[in-house]
């Protein structure tokens, strides 16, 4: 069939896109004066009143026009019809998605008008017509490194210079062409610390088991630990979901696998479960020991606790070619500081660049996923500052742990309890680079908490196994908000004007900056600890009791 009879079958029957279209037009003509004249394949009206551009596409050869002719199309209709940005919708329409996919993604991600896509399946005679909603894929940020990483330990450097050549040939053989492989260098003692802490765990383990009456002859004795050099940690950019069923399709049994568990899941659960697939699937690489990797692993565990170094990033693909993409920039997205880890951000934004704004927007919705209250208040502070100061510069470092009743503990039981603590700071710069504002958000008391039982009957069934599971998880809690709610704290922001002489203070409440002067140094949660000194040391006992070095009872 051409496009034309594809198009006419699809004009009689609207309904099969969305209920309540009304065809308007076909082949409208549509004049501008910017001489960008436009013949929209179809004009409908939606339920809402809304136009509704109808870009209908047969071929992948035509389809690849269709990101930048839509655009043409949709402003040449507000234009001709003095439409605003809500008042038009774009639907674009195609029987092949393969080169479509991605342009259209990035159009869907960076323009303000609604765009959805339909892939159109027609049956053998060309009579009938049926539409599938087309999901976008993750590719708003051109370099969008996958949160899913492969950790990979090594004997030695043979070892490690076998596992890069296994790693360039396996995602050669996938068509993975774009990825980095980051090695770490192990600390002089590590893995003699090592060794100790999983000594001193086992001991612990086996008392646990001998105090709890157990039958059995449980012999925790530690075992030689084998010595590791380096790490090879691997991510790529992120995979679309079309690319990972490509490759899974090599194994018909695995396929039919993936396609019946995947129905019950989110996109984003489908898309991690996917690329794990992907990642196993023969042929892997050398490697002396696996684990799984995560932004939160890569910078608490690997780089801060237990000491490895950045040796070298090896590019491939695209962030070869990138001359201008710095290591650090790299290291800090594989630690989650762009927001992909839902736990972090880190960026300095020109207000003037609106790519800026909208890209850090867009990071700040995915970091901030589990604290609302941070991010509608960050955004009414970018809203202020685009309005009054859209020449400045902006400096932003969130970090959210989402922890639920871990951040009390962590906070209870570390040295460094401020690193525990949910924070963000934002600096507001002229471009002279002198500090004019400085906004920051903190977790303050609000009201009395519920008891230590109360939370493990809302939240965990009652179980405190439950709430121990999430340490299996980098102890990230979803429903953060509502938990540190139940525990009479909540998320705030405050603003310092007059840094460079007489500071003044305002908190945000209630929609509105109110003036009121902090004692200083402004440690707000200090009192909520002195205050639930019992509750603090209910957390602390139960939790610490159940800590075992990396092993974590959920009994």
């Amino acid at each position: 069939m051409t496009e034309a009879l594809v198009r006419d079958l699809l004009a009689s029957d609207l309904s099969v896109l969305e209920t309540g279209l009304k065809l308007l037009d076909i082949e409208k003509f549509i004049p501008s004066e910017l001489g960008t004249r436009s013949f929209l394949d179809l004009l409908a009206k939606d339920h809402s009143g809304h136009w509704v551009i109808i870009e209908v596409k047969k071929t992948n050869a035509a389809a690849r026009e269709a990101a930048h002719e839509v655009f043409k199309y949709a402003e040449a209709v507000q234009r001709h019809f003095g439409a605003r940005n809500d008042e038009v919708r774009v639907i674009v329409a195609s029987v092949e998605w393969k080169e479509l996919l991605v342009p259209f993604s990035r159009l869907k991600a960076e323009t303000s008008i609604s765009v959805d896509g339909f892939l159109l399946e027609l049956d053998a005679a060309g009579k009938t017509i049926k539409a599938a909603y087309v999901e976008a894929v993750p590719v708003n940020l051109g370099r969008y490194l996958a949160p899913w990483h492969e950790l990979n330990l090594y004997h030695d450097q043979a070892s490690l210079e076998r596992g890069i050549a296994s790693y360039d040939e396996c995602c050669k053989e996938k068509g993975i062409e774009d990825y980095v492989l980051v090695v770490l260098k192990a600390a002089e003692d590590f893995n003699e610390r090592a060794a100790d802490a999983l000594t001193n765990t086992l001991q612990v383990v086996q008392a646990m088991f001998e105090s709890k009456g157990h039958e059995d002859n449980y012999n925790f004795s530690a075992v030689p630990l084998a010595r590791y050099e380096y790490i090879l940690y691997f991510t790529p950019q992120i995979l679309s979901r079309e690319f990972c069923l490509d490759v899974i399709a090599r194994e018909p049994t695995l396929l039919e696998e993936v396609e019946c568990i995947k129905e019950d899941m989110s996109k984003e659960e489908e898309l991690c479960m996917l690329h794990g697939n992907v990642y196993d699937l023969e042929p892997r690489p050398v490697r002396d020991y696996f684990d799984i990797g995560y932004a939160a692993k890569f910078k608490d565990t690997l780089l801060d606790d237990e000491g490895w170094t950045v040796e070298q990033v090896l590019r491939r693909g695209m962030f070869a070619r990138n001359n201008l993409l710095s290591d650090d920039a790299i290291i800090d997205e594989l630690k989650g500081l762009t927001g992909s880890s839902g736990q972090g951000f880190k960026s300095r934004i020109n207000m003037a660049n609106r790519a800026h704004v909208a890209s850090a927007r867009a990071d700040l919705s995915t970091a901030l996923a589990t604290n609302p209250s941070w991010h509608s208040q960050i955004n009414r502070i970018l809203d202020d500052v685009q309005k009054d100061t859209p020449e400045a510069l902006v400096d932003i470092n969130v970090f959210c742990p989402s922890s639920g009743v871990f951040t009390l503990y962590f906070m209870a039981t570390s040295e460094d309890s401020i690193s525990y603590m949910p924070s963000y700071q934002i600096e507001i710069m002229d471009t002279e680079s002198n500090i004019t504002k400085f906004y920051v958000g903190l977790l303050v008391p609000s009201g009395q908490p519920a008891t230590f039982d109360q939370i493990l009957e809302k939240y965990y069934d009652n179980r405190i196994g439950a709430l121990m599971f999430l340490a299996g998880a980098g102890f990230y809690e979803t429903r953060d908000a509502d938990v540190m709610d139940d525990l009479g704290l909540v998320y705030r922001s405050f603003r310092v004007d007059g840094l460079q002489g007489d500071a003044k203070w305002f908190e945000l409440k209630d929609e509105r900056w109110r003036a009121f002067k902090p004692d200083l140094p402004f440690q707000p949660l200090q009192p909520y600890f002195d205050a639930n000194g019992p509750l603090i040391k209910l957390i602390v006992n139960e939790i610490g009791s159940r800590m075992h070095g990396g092993i974590h009872d959920l009994s």
